[in-house]
């Protein structure tokens, strides 16, 4: 047995005095709460738990993230307001829930005015984006810490082959009830069949719609290739995830600090874009091996038929508000 005297312990004080000296001053660690509405295991999850490791290491753990997935802190928009009341620090989801606060956000839904995941960063690396990130700021306490987390873009899917606007006249197609897509798709002289997602497997296989159209990643977790045979890889709409914050709290931050922060973010994009390649991948080889689809491509000629189509629908657009006169141009020559 040790026998405990005073001289004893006042050598382990002094011995642990010694050792808290050496380490320095304690630091206190800041806790951060990051919502997705994604589920736990989807590569906007993965990205935003890498974004949460890369963060407490280059901070030497004085920044913790708390990933907190599936919508457990409520829809989109709820933690957008979170964000706003500082009841939430970061968020991760689709950039189209900006437009609720600033309007030419919306430009970014019309289908083909993208061309591909470098024109969409174009876009978003242009003036006139720099301008809403700072509106979303300054007007709504909504600070951007990326906005390029680009998804997989969105396809046509249908039961006999498609190449051109031609193909789709009066195709029965089945459309989201969103005014910019039911509109724009109408221009390109499709028949828009509104159908709800979860019931459109049924209606392709009784023929009550001969096609669709939704994100590439999408397919095979709804068996729509089990009726749907031709893909045209149209790629008409890119979308991104934005990782946002709320404003004060990141203006609270030290240059050093949001330097970190920028620097986290950017590994949490690339191992995002690197999930979803692979994803694409594994999806377009499962779908060609096991369900014989057929898959093809656009020409540029067949690509510009389309955007001219719903370019007639604009004008329309921006008279109901979706966003300002000149967005969609400026848009389009910043590519």
């Amino acid at each position: 047995m040790i026998k405990t005297t005073r001289r004893n312990m006042f050598k382990a004080a002094a011995l642990l005095g010694a050792i808290a000296l050496a380490a320095g001053p304690a630091v206190a660690q800041k806790k951060l709460v990051l919502g997705t509405i994604q589920g736990p295991t989807a590569p906007l999850t993965l990205a935003a738990e890498h974004f949460g490791s890369e963060l407490e290491r280059l901070t030497d753990g004085r920044f913790k993230v708390n990933v907190v997935s599936a919508a457990q802190l409520g829809p989109a928009l709820e933690q957008y307001q979170n964000i706003q009341s500082g009841a939430q620090d970061l968020f991760v989801d689709d950039i189209g829930w900006n437009a609720q606060f600033v309007r030419d956000y919306g430009v970014l839904a019309v289908p083909f005015a993208i061309n591909g995941p470098e024109g969409f960063r174009k876009v978003l690396g242009s003036d006139f984006a720099e301008s809403w990130r700072a509106e979303l700021k300054s007007q709504h306490g909504i600070a951007t810490l990326s906005d390029t987390f680009i998804r997989s873009p969105r396809v046509v899917f249908t039961t006999s082959a498609v190449y051109s606007p031609d193909d789709l006249s009066d195709v029965k197609f089945r459309v989201p009830e969103i005014d910019v897509y039911f509109n724009s798709w109408k221009a390109i002289g499709v028949n828009p069949t509104p159908v709800p997602w979860g019931e459109l497997y049924l209606a392709l296989r009784q023929g009550v719609v001969d096609g669709g159209e939704g994100p590439f990643t999408t397919l095979i977790p709804t068996k729509f290739p089990e009726v749907a045979k031709n893909v045209l890889l149209t790629n008409h709409l890119y979308s991104s995830n934005t990782m946002i914050m709320n404003g004060a709290s990141y203006d609270a931050l030290s240059d050093a600090d949001k330097a970190l922060f920028a620097e986290a973010t950017e590994s949490a994009e690339k191992f995002f874009l690197k999930e979803i390649a692979k994803l694409e991948a594994e999806h377009q080889g499962t779908m060609e091996t096991e369900y014989g689809v057929t898959f093809a491509k656009p020409s540029d000629t067949q690509r510009a038929a389309f955007a001219a189509k719903v370019s007639e629908a604009v004008p329309g657009f921006v008279e109901s508000g979706l966003f300002s006169e000149g967005i969609y141009e400026k848009v389009i020559a910043a590519q």
